[in-house]
């Protein structure tokens, strides 16, 4: 009985050779494959931009908040551990304890047309600023690439792009004066205040948030009040412009876009002053910033 013998493929042919031509695309499949793919292309490129557009401002926020905390750092390092100096311009207008010198930056922010708003001096130079030297005296990571729209009518009469600063530091970070009024249910000249890195009890230093965006109708001075216990007001509202989240630093360095849950996410920008917000006792957003506010 004779073997099967399989067919050759002829002289000087491969055998895997013979098998991809008859397993490989023809001119008219190709065509068709790549006709299809252009059309997907075509119709996910608006929606893949606007991702991108997004995706690059948060990147961006968050890295200018990695770079306020490392200048903060090292600000402490070479000041004996004291943190800069947060006082509040509304109780001293030279932006220190009783006359001591600058905060860590100075000006309040409003939606006038005042020149606090727009004037990077008062963010890099050091007669008004102590951490402008740490950052090479940058000013554009003072400010969250998103909040380039918030700019009220006058403002934007004004040919202004974006108003210089959006972010804010912890009130309990950083000596200074605090702001107290009679009867203020929250009492924050009393309360427990770090003044040195290594004040950072409860939570530690990666739990304690030290700088935040803040909401463009919340912002004001440099200094952002959050209770650091449960409550039923947020005296000042965070940032949430990524889309509900927003930036913030800590004080062991690292940062996140933080993902807001409750009255945070929810408040739009009516360029009005909005403070004293009232929340729920279990409002997601007042809880976070309670348990990262630091306490004795």
């Amino acid at each position: 009985m004779r073997s099967k013998l399989k067919k050759s493929p002829g002289p000087g042919v491969p055998a895997f050779a013979s098998a991809i031509a008859r397993s490989a695309f023809t001119l008219t499949e190709l065509l068709m494959v790549l006709a299809t793919l252009g059309i997907l292309a075509l119709v996910l490129l608006p929606a893949l931009a606007g991702n991108q557009s997004g995706s690059s401002k948060a990147f961006q926020c968050l890295n200018n908040m990695r770079q306020m905390a490392a200048a903060w750092m090292l600000y402490a390092a070479d000041n004996h551990d004291k943190l800069a100096i947060n006082s509040d311009p509304h109780i001293s207008t030279t932006g220190g304890p009783s006359g001591s010198g600058p905060s860590w930056v100075t000006g309040i922010l409003d939606w006038t047309a005042g020149q606090y708003n727009t004037n990077t001096v008062y963010l890099t130079n050091n007669k008004y600023s102590l951490l402008g030297n740490y950052l090479g005296g940058s000013a554009g990571v003072f400010a969250c690439p998103a909040t380039a729209t918030f700019l009220s009518p006058v403002q934007r009469s004004l040919g202004w792009v974006a108003r210089c600063r959006s972010l804010a530091m912890d009130a309990a970070a950083g000596d200074g004066n605090k702001y107290e009024q009679p009867g203020n249910p929250f009492g924050w000249a009393s309360w427990y205040v770090a003044r040195k890195s290594t004040d950072f009890h409860t939570p530690a230093p990666g739990g304690v948030w030290v700088f935040g965006d803040e909401h463009p109708d919340s912002i004001d001075d440099h200094l952002m009040y959050t209770a650091n216990y449960a409550t039923t007001i947020i005296t000042e509202l965070p940032g949430s412009q990524h889309e509900g989240a927003g930036g913030v630093a800590f004080a062991d360095g690292h940062s996140e876009i933080h993902k807001w849950q409750g009255i945070a996410a929810r408040q739009p920008v009516q360029f009005i002053v909005k403070q004293q917000i009232a929340c729920p006792f279990n409002d997601p957003d007042m809880l976070w910033l309670a348990q990262h506010t630091p306490q004795n």
